[in-house]
């Protein structure tokens, strides 16, 4: 498990997430949610998420796709992604964990939809879209 929060300090959670699934997403989504290039984002599990301080604060978007991104209404803080079903699909943005962690994104993903001005760096694959191997 690890602990994560978002700038404010309002909103505090625990999850049990996955190092193996981190990855950098440049889906356009990402890129403006976070006003950024790119989110690194790490899978977790999604019954084991628990938000242990802030609930209220705590809001929730809703995008086309039906993906929803929690964010921190104090301070802005986007710190999730999942489906309606967490246990499909839970994504945390890595830079909201506070536990130290020892590993690095294994791969790029949404390149095609990459800010035009950036190059991802090399070193780790690059995909289009989101790579069943990296969902498994």
């Amino acid at each position: 498990m690890v602990q994560g929060s978002c700038l404010c300090g309002q909103i505090e959670y625990q999850v049990e997430i996955f190092p193996e699934k981190t990855f950098n997403c440049h889906c356009s989504y990402c890129r403006k949610a976070h006003g950024a290039a790119f989110v690194t984002v790490t899978l977790a599990k999604g019954d084991t998420l628990k938000i242990t301080k802030g609930k209220e604060v705590l809001k929730e978007h809703v995008n086309e796709l039906g993906g929803i991104r929690a964010f921190c209404s104090n301070c802005g803080t986007r710190l999730m992604n999942y489906a309606p079903d967490k246990n499909m699909y839970l994504s945390i943005a890595l830079a909201t964990v506070d536990t130290p962690v020892d590993f690095q994104p294994v791969a790029h993903v949404n390149i095609e939809s990459k800010a035009s001005w950036h190059v991802p760096y090399e070193g780790i694959p690059q995909f289009e879209g989101l790579p069943e191997q990296i969902l498994k």
